[in-house]
């Protein structure tokens, strides 16, 4: 498969973001009951600012694909007001961003992060930043679907 990404850096305002997680690794993924559980929910949060959601990742200082990490699924808030007990509350600073465009199904996202990091990354001497990443699709999102759209943030210096 050859790997196709327009990319783009962008500088980005903080956000105030809400949903939930759970702890997981790539070995033990559990990201679908993360976002099983955000998706029956997500019609409570009434402050949203736009249709995008976010699937956000918190990985520990100099993380290997083996070790555990923190998962986020997600939605922008205008305010942290008037929310249900449950959901968690993250605000995401503002900082610099690596920013590709990707199309196609989600469970080539090993292959595509693989790309990124030894290859892209390395060959246009950028540095990864301890931050949050992250990536943005639309409400519908399919990650089934050869035409699903996401965005892919990777925090840079």
């Amino acid at each position: 498969m050859k790997i196709n990404l327009p990319h783009r850096i962008e500088i980005i305002e903080s956000k105030k973001l809400i949903g939930f997680s759970i702890i997981t690794s790539f070995q033990d993924d559990k990201t679908p009951i993360v976002w099983r559980k955000f998706m029956m929910r997500k019609n409570e949060i009434t402050n949203r600012i736009s249709d995008q959601l976010i699937s956000l990742q918190i990985y520990p200082k100099n993380f290997t694909p083996n070790q555990s990490f923190k998962k986020y699924a997600l939605a922008e808030v205008s305010d942290f007001d008037n929310l249900s007990e449950e959901f968690e509350t993250l605000e995401l600073k503002s900082g610099k961003y690596l920013v590709f465009n990707y199309t196609g199904k989600a469970e080539n996202g090993p292959e595509i992060f693989g790309y990124i990091f030894q290859n892209f990354i390395p060959e246009n001497q950028f540095e990864v930043d301890d931050r949050p990443h992250f990536e943005i699709f639309d409400d519908d999102y399919n990650p089934q679907s050869d035409s699903a759209e996401e965005e892919i943030w990777i925090p840079i210096k």
